[in-house]
């Protein structure tokens, strides 16, 4: 069932390269972009707060998400190589198992606000709300058809492998233990 080439179906992914970080770069960043620009047509100002307001981001997923991930504690050193994140420091501890409410209700809430910030200047400019709409749903649906049906973080809230799989991972993790 795991498999390093994952441009099949029903393969789980074992490992994130560089060129899978810069494809999910490149669709994550589009709507961050499109957001910025439509900022920075108002204020720059704003646009840097923009940009500011959203690094704590990043580290609050690696805290609530990021290390309960198997990809997380994959490779040796400080850094995390993963398809979403290539290179921060691996500050928060690893822990196993599924998030917590408090974890999956910050994770959510982190993630409604990175989205929220940009709407008063988006809706200003419906073109850039359209284009960041049309986005943001192109990112949600990419990850949830080709990237969650095939990720080995089996806990996680977006993950679809199904069942019978991640039971089969779960067996061997106890095995394991």
């Amino acid at each position: 069932m795991k498999n390093n080439d994952c441009n099949n179906r029903n393969c789980l992914r074992t490992t994130h390269t560089l060129s899978d970080f810069f494809w999910f770069l490149l669709l994550g960043g589009i709507p961050y972009l499109i957001g910025a620009l439509a900022i920075s047509n108002y204020s720059i100002p704003w646009m840097l707060g923009y940009l500011a307001f959203t690094l704590p981001f990043a580290a609050s997923e690696i805290r609530f998400l990021c290390s309960h991930c198997p990809y997380y504690v994959q490779q040796d050193g400080r850094k995390v190589h993963c398809k979403a994140m290539w290179g921060p420091t691996k500050w928060a501890k690893p822990r196993s198992g599924p998030l917590s409410s408090f974890e999956k209700t910050m994770l959510y809430l982190f993630f409604f606000l990175a989205f929220a910030f940009p709407m008063y200047w988006l809706i200003l400019q419906w073109q850039f709300l359209i284009f960041y709409l049309i986005s943001i749903v192109n990112m949600a649906w990419t990850l949830r058809r080709y990237e969650c049906p095939r990720c080995m973080f089996i806990h996680c809230p977006f993950n679809k492998v199904p069942q019978s799989v991640k039971d089969e991972i779960l067996k061997e993790t106890e095995g394991r233990s």
